[in-house]
């Protein structure tokens, strides 16, 4: 007795839309501090690959935290930094740069679902303002 296979096939489902991924990597901040790993490692005379293997991450990883097209962890810059021989401070020392919270002409990143409740608005404006003219007072002119 033979058994002929038969395929059906079967519907696909409707595939859903793809959500744009709103790029935003490499910016100024990240730039700056891959271009500071780069200048340390350099002045060292170490190879990515010596950089990674010491602090235990991918050489990739090394060189796109480099070129500034990720966002790394923390843990990852201290474990870096500690190879270099650096503290976290020293890699930030020379960036002055800081960088929006939303993306130019964009939607925010994130929205707060919270709803403070007076005070808590009130002493925020505070903060906020306390905040804005200790920014102001310590621009340089």
């Amino acid at each position: 007795m033979s058994t002929a296979r038969t395929t059906q096939s079967a519907a696909k489902p409707a595939a859903k839309p793809r959500r744009r991924k709103t790029r935003t990597l490499p910016n100024a901040v990240t730039k700056a501090v891959g271009a500071a790993l780069r200048a340390r490692r350099e002045k060292l005379e170490l190879t990515q690959a010596d950089v990674a293997y010491a602090g235990e991450l991918e050489r990739t990883r090394i060189g796109k935290m480099e070129g500034g097209h990720v966002n790394a962890s923390v843990l990852s810059l201290a474990s870096v930094c500690h190879v270099l021989g650096i503290t976290l401070a020293d890699l930030f020392a020379d960036i002055r740069l800081s960088h929006p919270p939303t993306t130019e002409g964009g939607e925010p990143r994130r929205v707060n679902q919270a709803v403070l409740d007076k005070p808590a608005r009130k002493k925020a404006a505070r903060t906020s303002k306390v905040i804005a003219s200790k920014s102001a007072r310590s621009k340089p002119a």
